[in-house]
C-alpha cells in the first residue's frame, strides 16, 4: 500500500535505489614461475653409506692384523654400477698404481678394498665424470709369495687363503736335509726384518711374505768351518 508521497514519486518517474553493497577485494593473482629445467641428471640419487672393511685374510691368529692391505701383484676388480666401461679387472703395477678407465692412475698399494672404493669415487666426481657414483672393490687374484732357503724348489707361488707354513713348505717341494723343521723366519711385506716364528699351522703366511727355511745349528756349525776343514782333510786323504 503506497503512501500519498511515494505515488507522486512515482508518478515523476523515479526509481528505488537498492542499498550499496561493498565489492569483495581480491587479490591478485601472481603467475608463477616455470622452474628451470636441470642440467644435469644425477647417475645415483644417493651415495651409498659407507660400510665396514670386509676383506680379510682369512686364517690369520688373533694377533695379527686381519685388515687386508692391497699391494704390487694383486688383481682386483673394480665395478662401478651401472657403467660396464668403467668397470673390470685390473693389476696393481709394480709402483703401487691401478689404471683405471677415464681416471688414470689411482694409488692403490698400502689401502684396503673400501679405502680404494672412496678414492676411486672421488675421482670419478671430481673429474666431473658421475655424481654421486656407486664403487665396489674386490680382491680377485693375490699377489705371490716367496719361499727360500733349505726347501727343494725354492721360489715364488701363487697365494691362496688361509695358507699356513707347512702348506709353504709343501708347495716348495718339502724340507732339505739340512733344514730346521721346527721354525721359520717370515718377513711380511714393507718390513725390514723377517721374525722367527713356529713352522706349524699356527702360523699364517700373507700375500708378499717372504718365508727363510734355515738350516739346523749342526751344519749351520758345519757350514762355517767347511773352509777351515777342507784342507786338512785333502791333505788326510793324500797321506792315506
Amino acid at each position: 500500500m503506497l503512501s500519498p508521497g511515494d505515488d507522486d514519486a512515482l508518478v515523476d518517474g523515479a526509481k528505488p535505489t537498492a542499498a550499496p553493497t561493498t565489492p569483495v577485494s581480491t587479490a591478485p593473482v601472481q603467475p608463477v614461475a616455470a622452474a628451470a629445467p636441470s642440467t644435469t641428471t644425477p647417475r645415483y640419487a644417493t651415495m651409498e653409506t659407507p660400510q665396514t672393511e670386509t676383506v680379510t685374510v682369512t686364517g690369520l691368529r688373533p694377533s695379527e692384523d686381519t685388515t687386508y692391505h692391497l699391494g704390487t701383484g694383486d688383481t682386483v676388480r673394480v665395478t662401478v654400477f651401472g657403467e660396464t666401461d668403467l668397470s673390470g679387472e685390473f693389476q696393481i703395477d709394480s709402483q703401487g698404481y691401478v689404471r683405471l678407465p677415464l681416471i688414470g692412475q689411482v694409488p692403490a698399494e698400502g689401502l684396503s678394498t673400501y679405502e680404494l672404493e672412496s678414492r676411486v669415487a672421488a675421482a670419478l666426481t671430481q673429474g666431473s665424470y658421475l655424481i654421486n657414483p656407486r664403487v665396489s672393490v674386490e680382491v680377485t687374484t693375490y699377489r705371490p709369495f716367496y719361499i727360500i732357503g733349505e726347501v727343494a724348489k725354492p721360489g715364488e707361488y701363487p697365494y691362496v687363503n688361509a695358507m699356513s707354513v707347512p702348506n709353504a713348505i709343501a708347495l716348495a717341494g718339502g724340507y732339505t736335509e739340512l733344514a730346521s723343521e721346527s721354525t721359520v723366519y717370515i718377513r711380511h711385506q714393507g718390513q725390514v726384518k723377517g721374525q722367527e716364528v713356529p713352522a706349524d699351522e699356527s702360523t699364517r703366511v700373507r700375500p708378499g711374505d717372504v718365508v727363510r727355511v734355515e738350516r739346523t745349528t749342526y751344519w749351520s756349525i758345519i757350514t762355517l768351518l767347511a773352509p777351515i776343514i777342507s784342507p786338512f782333510t785333502s791333505v788326510a786323504y793324500l797321506l792315506k
